[in-house]
């Protein structure tokens, strides 16, 4: 199944193309202007023109991924919150800045489930981090709490930096990764990049660009347009901003280093004109983000979606509906096999909840499940224990509890009970649930090993709260 067909996949990206080359793009860092004029680009000012021509050029070096089908449909917990500047408080359900506490608890709860397959520094510029550098404190957090692989959504920007030096807090963040994790070839993160829109790309993005192409590192560019705010009002007409802006980007990655890859990403969505927020729990995000997706597979570069998203700050209906909403309706509307999640992400981006996580990882699970399909096997005895099941009129003394455990999953979160009038089973819910598992997680956790050396170059950039 597919949302778009051949002919208006090629419209969009011909009205990409043309933007590019007569409209143009904005790059805010004199020294991109002139890896432009270089190239023999068209600019004025800060605005580039791209020419179909310099364009081909760069598509021809960038690393192609061409779809198969591997029928191997699942959801994956990329890491908790993306980025949450501030989190529901569990027990007050009121809203609030985040703090050190709240990132180390996410790094537990993160590091003690299967399903996460990279980290974060999800609780964005906690408000107590007293690092000398903010940016670079929240990379040694990571590194001193968690082990899975760096995926960075955060970067740095000049009220998170030393000095307001982005070049130099970005370079030594991934210096640090690399001197942790002892890896100085391959990638050691990956990191997300969000240009502005509408066209343009700020000296931030670029510099944290520019330092990720120099260290060789994993690049996604991720476009986050909202209607008729900072992008078009029409749905097709984010998509086409979305891909010029994208290619744009890819262009200028591939001037600095031909072949190096490029991935994408898509977080654009319609604006709720009453409120001026985005809106992520709908139909019209889906349709964009999957638009989008469409048009990079037929042009074979390489795209991911998101999903986990919610707009709500409350663990209610609303928030349960837009996390399974944006995980699984995409398997339903393109041939997507793969999208990667948020656990606990709340407030279109802006929150994090720690239950709502929990929630969301049950969520995957049983997904996946109806996903993937489970391992079932026939049983060579049933024909026998059906005989003997007339007799017994029940299974329980005759089934077999290995093959029960083996086929089935019971939730430990989700409240199964149901209704009994003779019992009160009012203290037996989901809310109880989620608490509990927090708890014994946050317990369980057990800090990285951390060589004597990695220790003490770690405690150059922790806060003060988080010192060995």
């Amino acid at each position: 199944m597919e949302l778009l067909n051949k002919e208006t996949i090629e419209t969009i990206y011909e009205q990409a193309t043309d933007i590019l080359a007569t409209v143009g793009v904005e790059f805010e860092t004199d020294s991109s202007i002139e890896l432009f004029k270089k190239n023999g680009a068209n600019v004025e000012g800060k605005r580039v023109f791209i020419s179909p021509s310099l364009l081909t050029t760069a598509l021809d070096s960038l690393p192609r991924v061409k779809y198969i089908p591997t029928h191997n449909k699942r959801l994956v917990a990329a890491s908790p919150f993306s980025n949450a500047p501030m989190i529901i408080d569990d027990n007050t359900e009121k809203i609030r800045r985040g703090n050190i506490q709240d990132a180390i608890k996410m790094y537990q709860l993160a590091e003690t489930c299967d399903l996460y397959e990279s980290i974060n520094p999800g609780v964005v510029d906690p408000e107590d981090n007293d690092s000398e550098d903010p940016y670079i404190g929240q990379i040694a957090m990571m590194l001193k709490y968690s082990d899975k692989f760096p995926n960075l959504s955060v970067r740095a920007t000049k009220s998170n930096t030393k000095n307001s030096d982005v070049y130099s807090s970005a370079k030594k963040a991934i210096q640090l990764i690399k001197e942790i994790k002892g890896d100085d070839s391959s990638p050691v993160m990956g990191q997300g990049i969000c240009p502005m829109a509408p066209l343009s790309y700020d000296d931030e993005s670029l510099i944290n660009l520019t330092v990720l192409v120099e260290e060789e590192q994993d690049i996604t560019i991720f476009p986050c347009t909202l209607s008729f705010m900072t992008g078009p009002e029409s749905l097709l007409g984010i998509v086409i901003h979305d891909i010029a802006i994208c290619l744009a980007g890819m262009v200028y990655v591939q001037l600095l280093k031909p072949g190096i890859g490029v991935s994408f990403s898509n977080f654009s969505t319609m604006t709720d004109m009453r409120s001026l927020q985005p809106v992520y729990g709908s139909p019209e995000f889906l349709h964009v983000q999957i638009m989008f997706y469409e048009v990079c597979l037929h042009f074979e570069m390489n795209c991911v979606l998101g999903g986990c998203l919610a707009d709500g700050t409350r663990n209610d209906y609303q928030g349960g509906f837009e996390s399974c909403f944006t995980s699984i309706a995409p398997y339903y509307m393109t041939r997507v096999e793969e999208i990667w999640c948020y656990p606990g992400l709340m407030a279109a981006f802006a929150g994090g909840s720690f239950k709502k996580m929990i929630l969301d990882e049950e969520l995957i699970t049983n997904c996946n499940r109806t996903l993937q399909g489970l391992n079932l096997s026939f049983d060579p005895m049933l024909k026998e224990k059906l005989v003997e099941s007339l007799e017994t009129r029940s299974f329980l003394t005759i089934g077999s509890p290995g093959i029960y455990r083996k086929e089935q999953r019971v939730t430990n979160i989700f409240n199964k009970k149901g209704i009994n009038p003779n019992n009160d089973s009012s203290e037996i819910t989901v809310d109880v649930n989620v608490s509990k598992e927090i708890e014994k997680r946050c317990e369980a956790y057990v800090l990285p090993y951390r060589s004597k050396a990695q220790i003490n170059q770690l405690q150059k950039y922790l806060p003060t709260q988080c010192k060995y």
